[in-house]
């Protein structure tokens, strides 16, 4: 079977360097995924400055979107159950959102309106980029 994240269509990358990239995901406003480049399924897998540099990234990320989405908590979670390929989610969760406090993969709760603005998406956007 084909890997839907080592042949990808169709993302938005923000960065990219020789061992990953960071993608915006649509799903909600300011979810960010971390992709490695190389098709490895777990943390373990990684050599020990590869796992820095990953590390780094999503502390970074976090920090950036602390600052400019401002949301009550964020999730980090590497599964890939679905794809076992090492990605890392960022995910911007707000006490009313649809699923809080559960998952972002739990059924919904509620309906809810992100009240995110086009610009603190392009300064979230920004910062990772130029991170």
């Amino acid at each position: 079977m084909e890997c839907v994240l080592c042949n990808p269509s169709n993302e938005k990358i923000i960065k990219q360097n020789n061992l990953f990239r960071v993608i915006l995901v649509d799903e909600i406003p300011g979810f960010i995924r971390i992709i490695l480049n190389k098709h490895i399924g777990e943390f373990s897998d990684l050599n020990f400055d590869e796992y820095n540099k990953i590390t780094k990234e999503i502390y970074r990320i976090e920090k950036i979107m602390r600052k400019t989405l401002n949301p009550d908590k964020i999730n980090i979670a590497s599964l890939g159950n679905y794809v076992p390929h090492l990605h890392i989610h960022i995910i911007p969760r707000y006490k009313d959102d649809s699923w809080f406090p559960d998952s972002i993969w739990s059924e919904k709760h509620r309906e809810y309106k992100y009240q995110t603005t086009q610009k603190q998406l392009d300064e979230l956007l920004e910062g990772i980029k130029n991170g």
